[in-house]
């Protein structure tokens, strides 16, 4: 090897420890200065098993799979927590679970912010499709906060259970979106759990609106294809027909008068309707907005109930006066239409909104007179900052 080769060897072999050690030091500092762990998504499912008491299954996806976490559990976001699990690795845990409560678990990275989850549907005895629209996680990140809005169906069946539970979680504004011939078939009993609420109703008839020219006419659907179109139509109207409850549950929720429930009978047209509205002015994306709309499904056998009260009021001779029962006498492919929530209804509802407004947004604002700076103060007040 010639002087030139051995000078440039040595010349190349200290480049080479320079690079190494350049390298080593870098991906030190990198290390110290290393961003903080984000939990990309979280889930709370009920595992029941025969014979076996049932249990919670956590699970989670964080920006560092590798870095352990701790689990706590406490009965609402606000009260104090209690540790049940130190340093877990994986993306899972199962734990115990108390009967006839609602557990909220918290799951706290080592390094980074921690995330609330909760079961979405309340453990109530009497409950029918009574949801927490918490959790949910908006287009830039942030979060529906849990506990403050709520989402049900008829509370006609509560029980004195139900009654302290659902006290405890201080609901401030309850918005009735039913007709006057249901809030008198079903009552809810409200001053039971909240006697300090306000209670929001709007007087209409539901015969009225059923029976109204190009109207829902229950007797005429015989098939699922005129049961579909029908009841969008019904989607497509219905916004504007409610605006003014709809703009004074806005208006509640603006003016921080939270927890905030609202309801229908079924928990899922009207409701899904407003549950849909309010969750696009908190920015959380449609798609998600859609899977909450086809929860109803999964939570909520809305045809066994609607048949039962069907023979309810006909055993008690007043099936005239029950205001669904117009759809418990359909053929059983028209009245699976009704009684289910295919994301094709929510759908039509945005569709007909942007067609007339260019946006949902738009909408909320146009119609149920709800600017933007009551949209922001919305979000301020609704959403938990996550990025």
């Amino acid at each position: 090897m010639n002087l030139f080769a051995k000078k440039t060897l040595g010349i190349s072999a200290l480049a080479a420890a320079l690079l190494i050690g350049g390298c080593q030091n870098t991906t030190h500092e990198t290390a110290v200065t290393k961003s903080p762990v984000v939990i990309q998504h979280v889930q709370l499912l009920t595992q029941e098993q025969p014979l076996l008491a049932s249990s919670l299954l956590v699970t989670w996806t964080l920006s560092d799979a590798k870095t352990p976490v701790d689990i706590y559990v406490a009965n609402h976001p606000n009260d104090e927590k209690t540790l049940v699990a130190r340093n877990v690795t994986g993306n899972s845990y199962l734990l115990q679970r108390t009967p006839n409560t609602r557990q909220y678990i918290f799951v706290q990275p080592n390094k980074g912010a921690g995330q609330w989850v909760a079961e979405r549907v309340l453990p109530l005895e009497g409950g029918f499709n009574f949801r927490d629209l918490g959790g949910y996680r908006t287009n830039d990140g942030r979060m529906v906060q849990w506990g403050k809005i709520y989402r049900s169906g008829t509370m006609v069946d509560l029980t004195p259970h139900d009654f302290d539970y659902l006290g405890k979680l201080n609901i401030s504004v309850m918005c009735d979106f039913r007709s006057r011939e249901e809030l008198q078939h079903e009552p809810t009993a409200w001053k039971s759990f909240a006697p300090n609420a306000d209670f929001q109703t709007e007087d209409y008839s539901m015969r009225e609106l059923i029976s109204a020219e190009g109207a829902l006419r229950f007797d005429q659907v015989k098939t699922a294809e005129q049961a579909q179109e029908m009841f969008k139509g019904f989607y497509r109207t219905a916004p504007y027909r409610f605006k003014q409850s709809l703009s004074n549950m806005f208006n509640a929720l603006a003016e921080n008068k939270a927890p905030l429930a609202f309801n229908c009978s079924a928990g899922k047209d009207r409701t899904g309707m407003a549950a849909a509205l309010v969750l696009t002015a908190l920015d959380v994306p449609r798609n998600v907005i859609e899977q909450d709309y086809a929860l109803t499904e999964r939570v909520a056998n809305f045809g066994q109930r609607e048949m039962l009260r069907r023979m309810r009021a006909e055993a008690q001779g007043k099936t005239a006066e029950a205001p669904h029962s117009g759809i418990a006498a359909m053929p059983a492919e028209a009245r699976n239409v009704f009684m289910g929530s295919d994301p094709v209804f929510i759908q039509a509802m945005f569709a007909e909104l942007e067609k007339n407004h260019g946006s949902a947004r738009n909408f909320i604002r146009d119609e149920l007179k709800i600017d933007d700076q009551k949209i922001a103060q919305i979000q301020k007040l609704y959403l938990t900052d996550m990025r």
